[in-house]
């Protein structure tokens, strides 16, 4: 309903290819996505449990997002404390991806569990 929503809204912005809720002990919840395509989330996982290990080991506070540029494009948003949420594609602006989840967070955060 309202989360699937969400997810579809933010899988139509352009570049696209798979949106995707996961919960903090890296379980997918829910994804939008390419027909037939496997959404890549234990790459997510992998991606921001480095990135959450490398916070930690020097000292630097709190991760919120990650963005990774290249031929693929990547970003996670971390919701809240238990919901991750994960736009993977190619191509797009990746300031659009961000403006649109920030407006759709508090639906994301609050999905139940």
């Amino acid at each position: 309903p309202m989360l699937q929503r969400a997810l579809a809204g933010l899988y139509r912005l352009d570049g696209v290819k798979q949106a995707m809720l996961i919960d903090d002990s890296g379980t997918l919840l829910a994804s939008v996505g390419e027909e037939g395509e496997m959404p890549p989330f234990e790459h997510v996982v992998d991606v921001i449990s480095a990135a959450l290990e490398s916070a930690d080991a020097l000292g630097l506070g709190t991760v919120h997002e990650v963005w990774c540029e290249g031929n693929q494009r990547l970003m996670i948003d971390v919701a809240s404390p238990t919901r991750i949420v994960a736009l993977s594609g190619n191509g797009g602006r990746l300031a659009r991806w961000r403006h649109a989840l920030d407006r759709d967070r508090r639906i994301l955060a609050t999905t139940p569990q």
